[in-house]
């Protein structure tokens, strides 16, 4: 058997179902993942891999040998053999040793791979911007009741979102640049209002070109705000009178929404964790009104993903004093307390150092995808290293 088959055969669910229907006739799949095409984006042992994938997909003659002319028309091949890394269990292999005082046996443990997506990936978000709901109360800037003909509304936290003006290049162009195009952005914004803080996010439109969403706060700087009744869309939304000041620092089209509350800035955040880790999309709404609130894109959120993850895009970055210019909105903090440093299973680490040992499928250890931690014995992984050896 030739190793395209034995590779679609230990292909994990779906993948394997597609190319069943395909050659059964039962439904047509999106891009047709013949073995042999998917041994071109593999590694030598049948698993996806980001730099194969780069190779393939990012070089012009390299792609054309795949039977693509651009990589626009690659996205959908793109987005299977993503969601096929992503949901292709792999762990990685640890020996604890202890370093302490007396003697202990060395332990062996397997660790699921944080992989963009899966479910190991979206806990870490959700801890890592936990604090957002654990800390910080609602607190709210201005209301629609606020806009009076003898009063001005002013803000200093603002919603953009920059697109890219697909005239100026290619979807590789965009993607490669948007990094260092945001920012020079960002230092335009310094030089002209001074101290900023940012939570940024990459996010693809349907044609596989890139917007950026970011959260701006200004420390030295505010801006008048006024509401806006969105005929088309029968929405009401908040705009700034120094749009276009902000604009002109963009080479492309620039939308700035004024944000009202950070109960706001809490949904925003949930709903792109739901659109890049799940693949929804939709809406944010003051108080569950669908007619006031910000608009998100319908877009695909597996596109996103497939391409972050192939332009090596970090999904969101937040600035170092971001948590610390929320906390200053706010009249008083929730203190946490650091607990006691703990191991993988929640025991109090005592004097252990760990040692990589190499990553293997969950295939290989007999562990199922829904198992994020588990022990090995010795025995095994002196196999699985020796069988490693002698494949290489």
């Amino acid at each position: 058997m030739e190793r395209s088959e034995v590779f679609v055969f230990q292909g994990v669910g779906y993948l394997a179902e597609i190319l069943a229907s395909f050659h059964e006739g039962v439904a047509k799949p999106r891009v047709v993942l013949t073995p042999a095409l998917l041994e071109q984006l593999t590694d030598s042992q049948g698993r996806p891999r980001l730099k194969t994938a780069r190779y393939m997909l990012l070089n012009d003659e390299n792609r054309e040998d795949l039977g693509f002319a651009s990589l626009e028309e690659a996205l959908d091949l793109g987005e299977e053999l993503f969601s096929f890394w992503r949901d292709l269990s792999e762990y990685m292999v640890l020996k604890k040793e202890f370093v302490g005082k007396g003697d202990r046996e060395d332990e062996f443990l397997a660790v699921k791979c944080s992989k963009r997506g899966n479910d190991v990936y979206q806990r870490r978000i959700k801890t890592r911007l936990g604090w957002m709901h654990r800390e910080i109360p609602d607190k709210k800037f201005f209301e629609i009741k606020d806009f009076q003909v003898d009063k001005v509304v002013k803000t200093s936290l603002l919603w953009v979102t920059l697109t890219w003006d697909t005239k100026r290049g290619d979807i590789i162009q965009a993607w490669e640049t948007l990094g260092s195009g945001f920012n020079r952005w960002l230092s335009a914004l310094r030089s002209k209002y001074g101290e900023i803080s940012c939570l940024r996010v990459w996010e693809s439109y349907e044609s596989g070109y890139p917007h950026v969403h970011a959260v701006v706060f200004f420390s030295e700087a505010q801006f008048t705000v006024f509401p806006h009744w969105n005929e088309e869309e029968n929405k009401l939304t908040f705009r700034i009178n120094e749009k276009e000041e902000i604009a002109s620092l963009w080479h492309s089209h620039v939308d700035i929404q004024a944000i009202s509350s950070l109960s706001n800035v809490f949904n925003y955040i949930k709903k792109h964790q739901e659109k890049i880790i799940l693949g929804l999309s939709g809406s944010i709404h003051e108080q569950d009104d669908p007619k006031v609130g910000f608009d998100l894109e319908n877009i695909k959120g597996l596109r996103t993903l497939f391409l972050s993850w192939i332009f090596r895009k970090r999904s969101f970055s937040v600035s170092g004093n971001f948590r610390e210019k929320f906390t200053d909105l706010i009249s008083h903090l929730h203190n946490s307390n650091m607990g006691k440093q703990l191991d993988l299973f929640g025991n109090e680490v005592l004097e252990w150092r760990y040692v990589f040992l190499g990553v293997f499928l969950g295939s290989e250890l007999g562990i199922s995808a829904g198992i994020w931690v588990s022990r090995l014995e010795r025995e095994a992984v002196v196999r699985l290293l020796e069988g490693r050896s002698w494949k290489n």
